[in-house]
C-alpha cells in the first residue's frame, strides 16, 4: 500500500526561517506516518491499509482470537492473567510481548482494587501505573482508528495482548520526501511531499484480543 502527505509552505517563510524548516517538515512528516502505522497495526483492515491485529485477518484469512471479559461494563482483575494465558506460552516471552490499550482502558485497569483488598493494578501513586502488566510491557495508543474501544461496553474490544515479534511490516520502497519549487509557484509557495509504500501482516495465534463480554 501506498502512503502519501503533502504541505505547502510560503516563499516568505522559507526565506525568513531561521531553522532548517525542510528539517523540520521531515521530522513532522515522519512522526505522522509513526502514528498512522501505530493506528494499522491494530486496526487496519487491510483495504488500503495493513491488517491490523484488531480488524484485519492473517495470511490465512483468519481473524485473531477474542479473550472474552468477565463483564460487559467493566474490566476486573481476573481479565489481565486471563487474557495473559490466552496466548499460547511460546508467544509469551517477556522482550516481545505487549498489552496495548487506549488511554482511558489504563485508567480503568489502574483503578483495579483501589478501595479493595485483594490484587492491586498500582503499588502506589509514586511509580507510573501503567509501565507493566504481569510483568510485560504495555503501550498505550491513542491514536485515531486504532480499532479498540475507549469505553467498556458489550463485545467493545478494549484491548490487545501479544508478541510483536509476531506482527511484520514489509516496507516496499523507503520513506522519502520531495519538494516541488513550481507546482504551487503561482501561490508563492513550495510543495513537500512524502511517501511511503509499506504493508503490515499478522500472526493470528501470537494475539488475543480482550473483548467485554
Amino acid at each position: 500500500d501506498k502512503f502519501s502527505g503533502l504541505t505547502r509552505v510560503s516563499d516568505e517563510l522559507l526565506d525568513n526561517s531561521i531553522p532548517n524548516l525542510p528539517g523540520v517538515l521531515s521530522e513532522v512528516f515522519s512522526q505522522a506516518w509513526g502514528r498512522k502505522q501505530d493506528a494499522m497495526i491494530t486496526g487496519g483492515n487491510g483495504t488500503a491499509t495493513y491488517e491490523g491485529i484488531v480488524n484485519g485477518d492473517d495470511y490465512s484469512g483468519s481473524a485473531t482470537q477474542f479473550f472474552t471479559m468477565a463483564n460487559a461494563t467493566s474490566i476486573v482483575a481476573a481479565d489481565i492473567p486471563g487474557a495473559f494465558y490466552d496466548v499460547p506460552g511460546q508467544y509469551r516471552e517477556a522482550d516481545s510481548f505487549r498489552w496495548i490499550f487506549n488511554s482511558n482502558i489504563l485508567a480503568l485497569i489502574a483503578g483495579i482494587g483501589v478501595a479493595a483488598a485483594g490484587v492491586h493494578a498500582i503499588d502506589s501513586l509514586t511509580n507510573a501505573p501503567d509501565e507493566f502488566l504481569m510483568g510485560r510491557r504495555v503501550v498505550a495508543n491513542d491514536n485515531t482508528g486504532n480499532g479498540l474501544g475507549t469505553s467498556i461496553t458489550s463485545t467493545e474490544k478494549v484491548g490487545v495482548a501479544g508478541n510483536m515479534k509476531e506482527y511484520y511490516i514489509f516496507n516496499r520502497a523507503g520513506f522519502s520526501i520531495s519538494r516541488n519549487d513550481s507546482l504551487y509557484q503561482g501561490n508563492g509557495q513550495v510543495g513537500f511531499f512524502a511517501n511511503v509504500r509499506s504493508d503490515g501482516r499478522f500472526v493470528r495465534d501470537g494475539f488475543t484480543i480482550l473483548r467485554a463480554a
